[in-house]
C-alpha cells in the first residue's frame, strides 16, 4: 500500500520516496524512523490526498483522518494496531491529535533529535502499548485542548487525569516498573500541567516524586528515551519557578553575569527568512543591540565592585521605530525590549515603575494575542521564546506568567536538540536573570522609599 505524499524524513531531505507505509523504502534501507505527519493528509472520496489539494477538507475529513488507522501511520506505529490499550472511546483520535499537535508540534517540520520529535515518536509508540502513558497522553492531550482555550478541566480531562493517577500509583508499588521511563513520562504530563494550572499542592507533590525517582535511577543523566525523559523533567522544573517564583534567597541574591544565550541563538537566524517576515532585519538589529547591551552589563558590573551600569539601552534602542499592527511580530519584540529596557535601566526607580512594567507586560500580553504562534514557531523560534520569557519575567501574577511560558512552549521543544548545548538551560537562564532584575529593582525601591 502507498501514500500519496513523501514520509517526513524524506520530504526534509529532498529524497524521491517511495511512499510505503508503514516503512518506506529509503527510510528502512537507512534504519531511519519513517511516518506521514497528519496535517500533511486527509481523507477524500477516493483515498489520502496531499494538504494542496483543490478542495478544503472538512471537518468531517479530519475526523476520517484521525481514525486508528491513520493513526497508526501518522504516528510511527511499525504495526497498525488492533485496538488501543484501554477501551475505545469516541474522542480517542482526537485527543491524540491534539497531543500531537500542541505538544509534538506536528503541524511544524522538526529536528529528528528535538524533544518535539521523539515526543512525536518514542512517547506515542510507548503510549500504544501501555495504559498508564496513554491515559498520560490523553490527558495532557486534553488538558492542552482546556488551557489553549482558557478553559476549566473538563469532564474528560478530570476522567484520564484520575485513571492516569491510579494507574501510576499501583505502578509505583512494584519496584521493577517504578522506576521505568515510561512511569516518568507519565508522570511529567501531570506535573506540568498542575503547574500551568496554579495547583501549588499538586505541583509540589509529583515535583517531590519525580526527584526521589530519578535519585534512584542515579540522576539525571542516566534516564532513557534518547534524552526525552531528562528533557520534560527540566521543563517541568523551569515551568514550577515560572509559575510559583524563583525561592526568596535566589531573589535577594545578586543576578550575576547576564546570560547571551538566546541573543546568540537569534542571532544565528538564516537571513533568508527575510523574505517570510518583512521586519527580520530590524528584528535582529534590535538583538545585536541587546547583545551588545548585557556584554556591556557585565563588563561595568562586575569590574566595578559590583555598582549599577552606567550605560544606557535607550542608546542602542532609541532608533527603533514603532510599526504598531502594521507589522504584528515586529511590534511584539518592540514592546518586549521596552520592557527589558525598564526592567535592567539604571535610572532612578519610583513607586510609579511596578505600574509600569505591569502595564508593558499586559500590554504585551494583548499584542502576543494577535499573532499567529505557527508564524514565530516556524520562522523565528528562538526570538518566540525571549518575547514571551520576558512577560513571563516581567509579570506580576502567576496566571500571567505561566500564560507566557505556554504561549512560546512549542518553541522550547522544537529547538530543545539532543547533543547540542541545551535551549532549556537558555531559556531558564534568561528568565532567571531578568526576573532577579526585576525583583532587585523593586527591593531597591521599597529601602529608597523608608
Amino acid at each position: 500500500m502507498a501514500m500519496f505524499v513523501a514520509c517526513e524524513p524524506c520530504r526534509q531531505r529532498k529524497r524521491k520516496c517511495d511512499r510505503r507505509v508503514p516503512t518506506c523504502g529509503l527510510c528502512l534501507k537507512h534504519s531511519r524512523s519513517c511516518f506521514y505527519p497528519p496535517h500533511r493528509l486527509i481523507k477524500g472520496q477516493d483515498g489520502i490526498l496531499p494538504d494542496n489539494a483543490s478542495q478544503p477538507p472538512s471537518s468531517q475529513a479530519w475526523d476520517i483522518a484521525t481514525s486508528s488507522v491513520f493513526q497508526s501511520w501518522a504516528l510511527q506505529s511499525p504495526e497498525i494496531p488492533i485496538a488501543y490499550p484501554i477501551p475505545f472511546r469516541w474522542y480517542i483520535p482526537r485527543l491524540l491529535k491534539h497531543f500531537c499537535e500542541g505538544l509534538g508540534v506536528s503541524r511544524v517540520p522538526v529536528d529528528v533529535n528535538s524533544t518535539a520529535y521523539h515526543i512525536q515518536t518514542l512517547w506515542i509508540q510507548g503510549a500504544m502499548g501501555d495504559p498508564v502513558l496513554f491515559h498520560a497522553t490523553l490527558y495532557a492531550g486534553a488538558s492542552h485542548f482546556d488551557l489553549s482555550r482558557g478553559e476549566r478541566h473538563s469532564s474528560i480531562t478530570l476522567y484520564h487525569q484520575a485513571e492516569a493517577i491510579r494507574l501510576i500509583n499501583e505502578r509505583l508499588r512494584d519496584p521493577a516498573t517504578a522506576i521505568d521511563d515510561q512511569t516518568f513520562i507519565a508522570i511529567a504530563p501531570l506535573a506540568i500541567i498542575a503547574n500551568l494550572n496554579g495547583d501549588r499542592a499538586a505541583a509540589d507533590i509529583h515535583l517531590e516524586g519525580l526527584r526521589m525517582l530519578v535519585e534512584t535511577r542515579g540522576g539525571l543523566d542516566r534516564l532513557g528515551f534518547e534524552g526525552l525523559t531528562s528533557a520534560l523533567i527540566q521543563m517541568n522544573n523551569i515551568v514550577y519557578n515560572i509559575a510559583f517564583d524563583l525561592p526568596p534567597n535566589n531573589l535577594n541574591q545578586p543576578p550575576g553575569p547576564p546570560p547571551l544565550g538566546l541573543e546568540k541563538r537569534i542571532l544565528n537566524t538564516p537571513a533568508h527568512l527575510s523574505t517570510k517576515i518583512p521586519s527580520l532585519s530590524s528584528i535582529l538589529e534590535i538583538f545585536r543591540n541587546i547583545h551588545a547591551f548585557k556584554f556591556d552589563f557585565w563588563s561595568q558590573e562586575f569590574t566595578t565592585n559590583n555598582a549599577r551600569p552606567d550605560t544606557h539601552l535607550a542608546t542602542y534602542t532609541s532608533s527603533m521605530p514603532e510599526l504598531g499592527l502594521e507589522c504584528p511580530v515586529y511590534d511584539c519584540c518592540y514592546l518586549a525590549v521596552t520592557l527589558f529596557r525598564t526592567i535592567v535601566s539604571d535610572r532612578i526607580r519610583c513607586p510609579s515603575y511596578l505600574i509600569e512594567v505591569d502595564a508593558l507586560a499586559s500590554e504585551l500580553k494583548a499584542a502576543l494575542a494577535l499573532t499567529d504562534p505557527e508564524l514565530w514557531i516556524r520562522r523565528i523560534p528562538a526570538v518566540f521564546s525571549w518575547v514571551c520569557l520576558t512577560g513571563a519575567a516581567a509579570a506580576s501574577d502567576s496566571q500571567s506568567r505561566t500564560w507566557f511560558y505556554f504561549k512560546q512552549a512549542s518553541a522550547a521543544r522544537v529547538l530543545n536538540i539532543r547533543n547540542e548545548p541545551s535551549y532549556l538551560d537558555d531559556l531558564w537562564e534568561h528568565f532567571r536573570w531578568l526576573r532577579t532584575m526585576r525583583f532587585n529593582s523593586v527591593r531597591y525601591i521599597i529601602e529608597e522609599a523608608r
